[in-house]
């Protein structure tokens, strides 16, 4: 059965709500700030702080209550007032206690921007005076709650939100209220314990005050200073949503983007560094034929010229995105050629990782560059055809062969054409080597494990401008190859047309009305 719509009153207006909803969840749905720390409607258990008091009276009874709209439900009459004087005299105590204990750091701390403290005092009118008149309470300041989380003592506000996360999302209870020395207690590990695991950084962005701290972030840009784009992590078909926070054509950190299709408000401590991959390892950055630099047409032009008329064997990457795959196919329709798609396998965790560590596998699937029945682990059927003199020639697109089934002993007229962005042995014997964009530089769509079609949008530009997606690649190719100045899969709009054209599920999607919650394809 559906949900009950019910009727209330929300200061002095009718509203509607579903029968048993949290009130807070109510004001915030009407447009209506209320401070409520505590809660969060990923977590169990709420009323910890008691910000969020407000007045309510039931339908027919005289006089308001003070009462947490945190905890307390929905009901059919019920009247609310979020300004009841005696909630907001409650609300400025409480606020008050916190500002005793709160340091005066808001220029250096990481949370400047986004701290409710902040914002409430603002508005409550509480900053630019104190009543404080001998020193703030001393509390520890940064213990190390593991690797890479740093705690400040004086920040804690009790809301007890990385206590729940850790007992009711992990399910290890590593964090405590414990009791100091002063008889106040605060959060800590428990003995023996520390943070540990892939998902600890998410406490980061729970706290609501600043006192969970990563420690690769200090001394960086604050957030609110940095440009947020919508991204899509690639170390899974999981598809986890993700803003990239960036400046001056750098990436500073990559946040939770919520998407409760997908990943709900999480992400995978190891998503948050995907940028750091292709920094710490070897970039390419020039396109080469035999260790001499030349230009892309050249490049582009010396491929053809020994593909055509020949077989090619071309192994594709699981991380290539929809409309990479898609030209690329019609590249394969075009030229005589074999696809070999690698799916890459991994532990997967329950959560937010799963054992497919290729982020579009599917998309491959729907382009009919592989097929879900016949899904190929390794390479070493190439491997049998390239020693048996069956294969002359390779198209590697973001893969190494070697480390994937193809011996290092293959016949030395075997001719290997690079296109990636990752130096590896690979583009080390390619004779010609393309460099390409990343999915922080480009534009385009994944199709996830669940078959919902997400988008993602390029955050930065490439190191430099003769570095292009390997969709837009793919597409000079076939120029080359029928000899044409120039398709209809130049622009990424065109290739959504065709796409939209050639592929029945994506009829009537184009790119631009793919929200950011994705789109559940129909079959």
């Amino acid at each position: 059965m559906g949900a009950t719509l019910i009727g209330m009153i929300l200061n002095s207006k009718e509203v509607t709500a579903t029968d048993g909803e949290r009130l807070v969840d109510v004001i915030r749905r009407h447009g209506i700030s209320l401070p409520s720390p505590c809660y969060h409607k990923s977590l169990t258990e709420t009323g910890h702080c008691g910000m969020c008091l407000i007045g309510a009276r039931a339908k027919a009874v005289d006089g308001f209550t003070v009462v947490s709209a945190c905890t307390a439900t929905a009901r059919d009459g019920v009247e609310i007032d979020t300004e009841f004087p005696e909630a907001l005299c409650k609300r400025m105590e409480l606020l008050s206690l916190c500002l005793l204990q709160h340091p005066l750091d808001c220029s250096k701390c990481d949370k400047v921007g986004l701290c409710f403290i902040h914002r409430l005092a603002t508005r409550m009118k509480l900053r630019g005076f104190t009543r404080i008149a001998n020193g703030k309470l001393c509390n520890v300041r940064y213990k190390n709650f593991g690797k890479n989380i740093i705690f400040d003592g004086q920040k804690c506000i009790g809301c007890k939100r990385c206590i729940r996360f850790c007992r009711d999302t992990l399910d290890d209870e590593v964090l405590g209220f414990l009791p100091t020395e002063g008889g106040c207690g605060e959060v800590a590990p428990y003995p023996g314990k520390e943070l540990s695991g892939n998902y600890c950084l998410n406490l980061v962005d729970l706290c609501p005050a600043g006192a969970l701290m990563d420690r690769n972030h200090i001394h960086q840009p604050q957030q609110w200073t940095l440009m947020r784009t919508e991204s899509i992590s690639i170390e899974s078909s999981v598809g986890v949503n993700t803003y990239v926070l960036h400046s001056e054509n750098r990436i500073f950190r990559i946040v939770p983007r919520e998407n409760e299709h997908v990943n709900g408000p999480w992400i995978p401590d190891s998503a948050r560094v995907e940028h750091k991959f292709f920094s710490d390892r070897k970039r390419l950055l020039k396109t080469m034929i035999n260790g001499r630099k030349v230009s892309l047409r050249a490049a582009i032009t010396h491929i053809v010229k020994a593909i055509f008329g020949h077989r090619i064997s071309v192994v594709c990457s699981g991380s290539m995105s929809l409309e990479d795959q898609f030209v690329l196919r019609r590249f394969l329709e075009a030229a005589v050629s074999g696809a070999f798609c690698l799916r890459k396998s991994r532990t997967a965790d329950g959560f937010l990782m799963s054992d497919d560590a290729t982020p579009n596998f599917n998309g491959a699937i729907l382009n009919s560059i592989a097929k879900g029945d016949s899904i190929v682990e390794d390479l070493s059927e190439l491997n049998r055809s390239t020693v048996a003199g069956q294969c002359k020639l390779i198209l590697s697109i973001n893969e190494d062969i070697f480390s994937n089934g193809v011996s290092r002993a293959i016949p030395g007229d075997v001719e290997i054409f690079y296109v990636g962005n990752e130096e590896n042995e690979t583009a080390r014997r390619a004779s010609v080597v393309i460099p390409t964009a990343t999915v922080f530089e480009s534009t385009g769509t994944f199709i996830n494990k669940d078959w919902r079609l997400q988008k993602f949008h390029k955050a930065i530009n490439p190191p430099n401008a003769s570095i292009f997606p390997p969709w837009y690649i793919f597409s000079l190719l076939l120029n080359a190859y029928f000899n044409a100045e120039e398709n209809d899969l130049l622009w990424l709009d065109r290739v959504w047309l065709e796409m939209a054209k050639a592929i029945p599920q994506l009829v009537n999607i184009d790119f631009s009305n793919v929200d950011s919650s994705g789109i559940l394809l129909k079959f």
